[in-house]
């Protein structure tokens, strides 16, 4: 996986069920219950989570580009 060490991706912090379980008792979000990207961005309505989409698309489609030139 390009981009993460191998670390990150070795082991899950946690299985499937204790996630399903942690979710099932959470408690309800709040108003401030939001995604903050590491920019500080933050995905607190549709058109955010639209652009930042775009923007992660743009960027896959730059690395494929970028992979097919280097083959």
């Amino acid at each position: 996986m390009r981009g993460y060490s191998e670390v990150m991706a070795v082991q899950p912090v946690m299985t499937a069920e204790e996630l399903i379980e942690r979710v099932r008792r959470a408690a309800p979000p709040t108003p401030d219950d939001v995604t903050i990207l590491w920019d500080g961005r933050r995905l607190d309505s549709r058109e955010a989570v639209m652009e930042w989409l775009t923007e992660v698309a743009a960027k896959r489609a730059e690395e494929a580009i970028g992979a097919d030139v280097r083959s």
